[in-house]
């Protein structure tokens, strides 16, 4: 099967991504002018402690499936694709199950510790979440390393829209937070029930496949090394300062800080986040593949790309921020525009640092990503804890962009010197050209 290139597989992400960024800002608008920023900050908080209950919960199994699907298509081994989704999707079954029963026990301590005593409720609704997203998320892993962004994208289409008419529905009828996250829930089933048909379609899952005893140790490595980089990731790239802020600020911190993230986040995935999407599958294909050399070349590439979207992004969000705060958000979110121009500023290192790690987690070196990952969580903890509690939003924007740009340089110096390319000439074009 002839699986699309770099350009394409990026193009189809794009609108896949134009959806999301649709949709989520649509519901984020209505969230943010029904529940003022009190309100927003506390549906925040909650849906930050849900994503981290989801991402340690993930172990790492969804890149790992996606890494070895990638390889394993390029060498044309399609029986055991189905044997490792299997296995992923059984340990994603049993590791959401635990995170979700975790999440109920700790629901009431959690509302304590933030002071927020309705977020106890929140966190019993947002537990049965985790399930599906997990199993959901070691599908979408599977069709990615397959490239089926097509399939991905027409899914979007169709379930993005019925995700906001639920929202707003919920909001109507002064469903609140509850409203938001059962929807939530229901769409994330209908795309669970869709991915789970398509996986079938492609490659069987086959539940009961042993995979060859050296194979099997390797996924296992890969998956140990990478489920130490997602909580080392929840730290540095996520949302992190949202819980020192719930815990050191009033909820209205919270949003300002909440809202330009989620709008940088969005802005992130539609457009650079296209490409890098596809890098992994891409650079993991080129490494398996029996001209390993392209690994450097399409790296390159992508570097050149990425410097050429995301820059421009950088510059004009940085002059339009107020406008757009103040057209989207109105008034009461004014504060939230300084933040938005720092995290802006913070783009350009996530880019550099995620397209870095895509290229060491292709040709498996791991090992230093979670070396300089625990310097960088180390040191985000320690900014937090001295920027949040004088500075509120701003500083957790300040602590972000600076973790993101140190581990961002960390880690992209090694894949540097391993392909062997000299990025710099690219980047410069790159720089001039955007």
């Amino acid at each position: 099967m002839t699986r699309p290139g770099l350009i394409q597989g990026s193009a189809l992400n794009f609108v896949d991504g134009a959806i999301s960024l649709a949709s989520g800002l649509i519901i984020t608008v209505l969230l943010a002018h029904v529940l003022k920023p009190g309100g927003f900050g506390l549906y925040a908080l909650v849906m930050s402690i849900v994503s981290f209950s989801f991402l340690f919960a993930r172990l790492g199994i969804p890149g790992t499936v996606r890494r070895y699907a990638a390889e394993l298509d390029s060498r044309g081994e399609h029986h055991l694709i189905g044997a490792v989704a299997g296995r992923g999707l059984v340990n994603g079954l049993v590791a959401g199950i635990v995170a979700a029963l975790l999440l109920v026990a700790l629901a009431g301590p959690l509302g304590a510790f933030f002071h927020q005593p309705r977020m106890a409720s929140y966190l019993l609704i947002g537990a049965l979440l985790i399930p599906p997203m997990v199993i959901l998320s070691v599908l979408r892993g599977l069709l990615g390393g397959l490239q089926q962004f097509r399939f991905m994208m027409r899914v979007n289409l169709v379930t993005a829209p019925i995700w906001v008419v639920a929202c707003a529905l919920a909001l109507w009828i002064q469903a609140g937070v509850a409203g938001i996250l059962l929807a939530t829930l229901g769409v994330e089933l209908i795309n669970l029930a869709a991915f789970a048909w398509r996986a079938q379609r492609q490659v069987g899952i086959r539940w009961r496949t042993t995979l060859p005893a050296e194979f099997a140790a390797r996924i296992k490595r890969y998956n140990l090394g990478l489920a130490a980089l997602i909580l080392l990731d929840v730290i540095v790239w996520q949302r992190s300062e949202l819980l020192f802020l719930g815990r050191f600020q009033p909820a209205a911190q919270v949003s300002f800080y909440a809202v330009p993230f989620a709008l940088t986040e969005r802005i992130t995935d539609l457009i650079p986040g296209a490409m890098l999407s596809v890098l992994l599958p891409g650079l993991t294909y080129a490494q398996a593949s029996v001209d390993p050399s392209r690994f450097g070349v399409v790296f390159r590439d992508a570097l050149r790309y990425l410097a050429i979207l995301t820059l421009p992004i950088s510059v004009v969000g940085i002059l339009l921020a107020p406008w757009v705060v103040g057209l989207l958000y109105g008034p009461d979110f004014k504060p939230a525009t300084v933040v938005l121009q720092i995290l802006l500023i913070s783009i350009i290192f996530a880019v550099l640092g995620q397209a870095a790690r895509s290229a060491m987690l292709g040709f498996e070196r791991q090992g230093w990503l979670l070396k300089t990952g625990l310097v960088a969580a180390s040191l985000s903890i320690l900014l937090d804890l001295l920027l949040i509690p004088r500075w509120g939003a701003i500083g957790a924007a300040l602590a972000n962009t600076a973790v993101q740009a140190t581990w961002a340089i960390a880690i992209f110096i090694p894949v540097w010197r391993r392909i062997q390319v000299r990025p710099a000439p690219s980047l410069a074009e790159a720089v001039a050209s955007s």
